[in-house]
């Protein structure tokens, strides 16, 4: 095999290796991507739980005078012998919500205690260099190596 067949052999394999692994549609875009996607849906988890108590300490709120008022104490420095009021709003006509039940489970967002993998513009960079090493390593040690065969022919 001569040296320029040799490299361009390393180069397309490395060329493959790159688009299956590094490219922005390759298999380590692809797991970074599923992951700010678990986080995201964690975070959106966490909220609609959160949304759920802050709906019921409304709803405790609206309806209980006394805990109303040990709110008030907490979040304004009320002092006890002080009154709150409370006014009544005007009943609208609009339908009650309905409550949604998270589908899953919280899950924990993040590696939990796995390596932290270095960034995808740096595996790439370091890709390329050690390629580009390779291809012009296979080539030059190919071109100093002595034939090993003959050309002529043996009649």
């Amino acid at each position: 095999m001569t040296p320029t067949k040799a490299s361009l052999l390393v180069t397309y394999i490395c060329a493959g290796l790159y688009l299956g692994l590094l490219s922005e549609s390759g298999i380590a875009e692809r797991m970074r991507l599923e992951r700010e996607l678990q986080n995201l849906n964690a975070e959106v988890e966490r909220l609609v739980v959160e949304n759920q108590g802050l709906e019921e300490k409304e709803r405790r709120l609206k309806n209980d005078a006394y805990a109303l008022e040990q709110e008030a104490r907490k979040y304004y420095l009320l002092s006890e012998t002080a009154h709150v009021l409370k006014f009544e709003e005007s009943i609208s006509q609009r339908p009650e919500k309905p409550k949604l039940i998270p589908a899953t489970t919280l899950r924990t967002a993040g590696l939990s205690g796995e390596w932290k993998e270095p960034p995808l513009f740096l595996l790439r960079f370091f890709f390329i260099s050690f390629s580009v090493f390779l291809i012009l390593g296979v080539y030059f040690k190919l071109k100093r190596l002595q034939p090993m065969s003959n050309h002529k022919r043996l009649n």
